[in-house]
Parts: C-alpha cells; structure tokens; sequence
C-alpha cells in the first residue's frame, strides 16, 4: 500500500468499518489522518496515534486540509442509516463524494483512493449480481446515493488522474456490527423475523476480511480502476446465521417466519404512516428490511477471486465466535 510513513488518510473513522480499518494501520505503523465529525466520539488509541482533522463532507476546506499529502485515502465516511431521507443520503453519499474529489484537486494532491460502496447498487435483484449487471440503486434511497456516489468517484478518477479502487461489501458481520448489535438485540428478548424461512444468502461478510481486502485494493495494481464485490468465499442462509447468533447469546426472542410476500405487505402499513406524516425514527419493520432477509445478498465474487485479494481468512465459525463475545460486551449495549 504505502511505506509506513507516507500519511493514510481514514474518512469516517467513528463508524465501524472506518474504525477497524484505523485501528489496524495504526498497529502496522501507518503515518495516520482521521476525518472525522467528532473527534471525541474516537477511541482513545486513535485519538493519541493519529492526526485528526475535524470537520463533515460539506467542509472543503477541511477536507483540503485532510487530503493534503496523503497517499492513500480510504473513503468510508457515508450515511448507511437503513431508515432516512433522500435529502440526507445524497448529502452524505452523493455530495461528500463529490466534495471529497474537489478538495483533492484544490490540494494539488494524488493519492490513491479506496471508495467504500455497497452492493445495496444492485437493488436486491431476484439472482446474485456482479459487476456487469446494473447497479442504478433500485427504489431504495441508500442503494441510488450510493450507485451515484460510486459513479462520481469513477469519473473524478479518471479526470484527475487518479488510482482508484471501487468495493462493493455485502453484509459486514463480526464484533462491532450493526448487524449482529440489531439482530442480537432481538434475537435476546425481542421479535426477530426471518423472511422465506431464512433461505436467502445472508452475503456474510466478516469485518476483518474485508479490512484485508481494503489493504489490498490500495497496493494492488490490478484493484486501481476496477470495482469489486465482497464477501466472504462462504454462503450462509440467514436461517443458520440467526439460529447460530441465536444459540451463541442464549437467546430467549420470539423468530417469526413470513412469506416474502406477507412481510412486504405488513412493512408497506407499517413504514406508511412515517413516510406520509415524517414521524421521527425508524419503522418497526420497512421494505427495505424485508429484502435484506428476502432476497440474495450473497452476490457474485469471481471477479474479486481472479484478482488474487485475500479472502476469508476468519471462518464463519471463528467471526460467529467473536461476534457472541463481543455481544456480551459494554460496548455492544
């Protein structure tokens, strides 16, 4: 990637995969730069080891400041809320992108970038994509901001002259994940729903194999300019993910199963009243929801695999294994 001096930049290094990605070039010895909303919302570690610049993706100057120097940047700052506004998600996704570009063109720099998108671009088809197929976003207002920001990153790319490897995660499990937090949280006390008896592909994905492929994307010279699908090389049902997440934390929560259709029904009445009088917060249940439970995140990862990136080096059982520890847990609550 770089030699361990050279600065590595880190936008949204709060969230969670942001974080992971920081703690483990910390430790390798990387001359570290944060981007960040809010540097006390940082551990501690990366607080004393890093170089943080405050400020948001509509502050140019502070992402000019962020940029300068920098020869890799990791962009995985975005709003991946699965319940907000159209308004927000481009903000974040669409206009964070674009200003990310700006700042490095005011800054005369050229490093490196990884983008960090989502196969939310594909808008849960009935099959599993890759890359050839349409990645539009489909209906949902994450997947279209993130398939604009994906395209935008693209050509910034090209007209700046600049590396830039595009990574399209599937669901990103493991300790820390909004995933296993949510569904754990249901799973211990709460109604947990499985869509189709849980027979679509969950598109597990655990943390620290996709910090490996981010690490890969920025050295490999085969990764700049191509956009990849990642996953894990394993398909996992989300019948069998729920049952072992379940099992692991000694859960005592109701599963109830329904027909995709049925689900979708009862997520149309239920998100309704948000949409037509904004209500504040998330709907019990959404239609987005229903197709990540519903239909295949398992998407197609031969062109990843042909690449030579590093995958799955945490087995499934391993990730379940630390994610039911991290589960139990302060920091999961």
């Amino acid at each position: 990637m770089t030699t361990p001096r050279e600065p590595v930049l880190v936008t949204g290094a709060t969230g969670f995969i942001g974080g992971r990605l920081s703690r483990r070039l910390l430790a390798q010895g990387c001359a570290l730069r944060l981007f960040v909303r809010d540097p006390v919302r940082l551990d501690a570690d990366l607080r004393r080891g890093a170089d943080v610049v405050s400020g948001d993706l509509a502050d140019v100057p502070a992402l000019r400041d962020a940029v300068r120097g920098a020869a890799t940047v990791f962009h995985c700052a975005a709003d991946v809320a699965t319940w907000d506004r159209d308004r927000r998600y481009r903000a974040a996704n669409v206009d964070g992108v674009r200003n990310l570009f700006r700042a490095i063109e005011i800054a005369g720099a050229a490093p490196r970038i990884v983008h960090l998108s989502s196969v939310d671009v594909y808008g849960f088809p009935g099959q599993p994509a890759d890359e050839t197929c349409a990645a539009g976003g489909g209906s949902f207002g994450y997947g279209r901001s993130k398939a604009q920001g994906e395209r935008i990153a693209a050509a910034e790319a090209v007209r700046l002259g600049l590396e830039c490897a595009i990574l399209r995660p599937c669901n990103v499990m493991g300790p820390g994940s909004p995933f296993v937090a949510r569904i754990g949280k249901e799973l211990r006390g709460g109604l947990m729903l499985t869509v189709d008896g849980g027979r679509a592909d969950c598109g597990f994905l655990d943390i620290d194999n996709l910090i490996d492929v981010l690490l890969w994307a920025a050295a490999a010279p085969q990764a700049a300019g191509a956009t990849f699908n990642v996953r894990d090389p394993v398909a996992v049902p989300w019948s069998r993910f729920v049952a072992d997440l379940r099992a692991g934390i000694a859960g005592r929560g109701v599963v109830l199963d329904l027909p995709f259709g049925l689900a979708d029904l009862a997520a149309m009445l239920l998100q309704a009243p948000h949409l037509l009088l904004r209500l504040p917060g998330e709907p019990m249940l959404h239609r987005l929801i229903v197709r990540i439970f519903g239909r295949s995140c398992g998407h197609d990862i031969a062109r990843l695999t042909a690449a030579g990136a590093p995958l799955g080096a945490v087995d499934y059982a391993e990730s379940m294994r630390r994610a039911v520890a991290w589960f139990g847990t302060d920091a999961a609550r």
